[in-house]
Formats: C-alpha cells, structure tokens, sequence
C-alpha cells in the first residue's frame, strides 16, 4: 500500500488528469493501484499469471470499472506483446526495472507507448539493507536518471520516501521460515495502517518516523517524460 500512495502523490504533484485517461500497468500485482483511479480511466496491464490477470479483472468489474483489459504475457516475447503496441496517458512499472537485467533497453523500447504528453510513473527500491536475491540493479537517484537520460526521457519529479520497513528490509529478502511469516505480518500491517491514513497523513507520520528513529527511505518513485 505503501507504494500505491506514493505512486498517488506523484501524480497529483504532476498534474496528470486520469478521469478518461488510458493507464497501462507493467506488472500490475493484485490490481491495487487500480482501485484508486476515477471509474472513467480505461485500465491496461500485464502479468505472467493468467489467472491472476482474470481475478484482477474480476475484482474491478465488482467495484463498478467498466473498461478493463488485462492479459498475460510471456517475458521471452513480451517486446511483441499487443498492449504495448499501444499509447496510453500514463505507463506504470512499480518495483520492476530493479529485476532487470537491463533497465535502459527496457525504457527505450516502452517509450512508443507512452504518449507525447503522457508520463512515465516508476517506482524502485532503494537504501537496502540486505540485498535481495532478485533484484538485479542497486538504484539510487543517479541510477534514474542515468537511465532517464540514456532512454530519451528526463526526470519531471523524484521523491525518495516511506522510512517504516527501513530496519526490517532484511527480513524482506527471506524466502521462508518464521522470518518469511514475520516479515509478511508487518509487510500486512503497515499496509492496513498506510490504507486507514491514506496519502498525505503517512507521509507526514513518515517525516517523523524517520527522524527519530534514523529510518532512511526505502522506495523512490520518479516521473519521465519523452523528451
């Protein structure tokens, strides 16, 4: 949850009006970030899972969204997939280009499908404790911009933020085990608590948090655009 309202934040810093906006989502998960845009935007997206691609699209039919597409895709291939021969208002890639091998090839062959005046909205891990088994690249605001550059885009907005797993990220990195389960329960709780503060109130809290207890951030979220 806590990458959704930083994802939110963004966008209002930016502007960017979603009410009959066309959103792609690389990777979209459980759909979560979906379920806080207007009802008019029409909703893209891709997952490796078939089924979850048909209960994600479930889900948002039951909450009342209308214009839904969301279909599998298969890495080796994913270059040619359909829905990103497309152009869509804003192209989401949350916690994604970190697993990468190849970040910069990535954003370049993506940029077509974001529109002249559309945006690009990725978010990355950053300040790792412990390094995680699948991720690929060490990201900081250097590293997004280099990529930034190299790809034809520039950096509209960067925000490094949400301090909370700062000392528990280690746990983050287990794959099973009491630590697997601890790090699920907090990973679930934090996300309950940042869903009843909603956006501007956790991140206000997270100023806070972070100063006393020396957390540093532990995500960093940024905005292209084509240049």
């Amino acid at each position: 949850m806590g990458k959704v309202l930083l994802g939110l934040r963004m966008l209002r810093l930016a502007g960017l009006p979603l009410e009959n906006g066309e959103v792609f989502d690389y990777g979209f998960g459980a759909g979560t970030f979906y379920r806080y845009l207007p009802k008019t935007a029409e909703f893209f997206g891709v997952e490796q899972d078939p089924v979850v691609c048909q209960e994600v699209a479930v889900m948002l039919k039951e909450r009342g969204f209308k214009h839904i597409d969301l279909q599998p895709i298969e890495i080796k291939q994913w270059k040619e997939h359909p829905l990103l021969q497309k152009r869509y208002d804003l192209f989401l890639c949350s916690h994604v280009l970190e697993h990468l091998p190849d970040p910069i090839d990535f954003l370049k062959t993506v940029r077509p499908c974001v529109k002249p005046d559309g945006l690009f909205l990725g978010l990355v891990p950053i300040n790792e404790r412990a390094e995680s088994p699948h991720h690929l690249q060490k990201v900081d605001r250097a590293v997004v911009k280099g990529w930034a550059t190299d790809a034809g885009y520039e950096v509209a907005y960067y925000e490094e933020n949400d301090p909370f797993p700062y000392w528990v990220q280690p746990l983050y990195t287990v794959t099973s085990g009491w630590k697997h389960k601890l790090a699920q329960a907090i990973s679930l709780n934090l996300g309950m608590l940042a869903t009843l503060c909603g956006e501007r109130l956790w991140f206000a809290w997270g100023r806070i948090f972070g100063r006393l207890t020396f957390s540093k951030p532990t995500q960093a979220a940024f905005i292209l655009k084509k240049r």
